[in-house]
């Protein structure tokens, strides 16, 4: 009997750890520091490949604002593709970068970063037909990191 209400008590503290996100298979795929752009106009591209088998990506971003003050612009986009990405060389126009992946994009979100305002966020996409991110970063500074599982 008492064995009984044990192994009841040791799965029912399982349950409530697992329900509360404890147990966790996420992990870090990759992080991208945006400072890493090239000058004049501080313009990094990136792309991430996803893994098969991969059920969800977290995007955590974190701090981001205008790296150089002196230019008018800044900004990031992410760009959740349904291809592999390829690499392909920064241009100084980041439109003709995304004409290239436009008929891949599946989820696109832009953050202007122009006012220097700070920006952080997390996007967690449960879309297994996401096989890559491009990354653009345009002027601009922080961290992102994309989580898996």
């Amino acid at each position: 009997m008492k064995f009984g209400i044990a192994i009841l008590g040791i799965l029912s503290i399982l349950i409530v750890v697992a329900a509360s996100g404890c147990i966790s298979n996420e992990k870090i795929l990759y992080q991208y520091n945006l400072t890493a752009g090239q000058a004049p106009n501080y313009i990094g591209v990136q792309n991430v490949t996803i893994p098969n088998g991969t059920n969800t990506i977290k995007i955590e971003a974190q701090n981001l604002t205008k790296l150089n003050s002196d230019l008018n612009k800044s900004s990031v986009g992410i760009y959740a593709l349904s291809t592999v990405p390829v690499t392909i060389a920064a241009a100084n126009n980041q439109t003709a970068i995304i004409k290239t992946y436009n008929a891949s994009i599946v989820v696109q979100r832009t953050f202007n970063l122009t006012n220097e305002t700070s920006q952080s966020f997390n996007y967690t996409f449960n879309d297994t037909t996401i096989k890559g991110f491009l990354i653009i970063n345009v002027n601009s500074k922080g961290i992102i990191q994309i989580f898996t599982s």
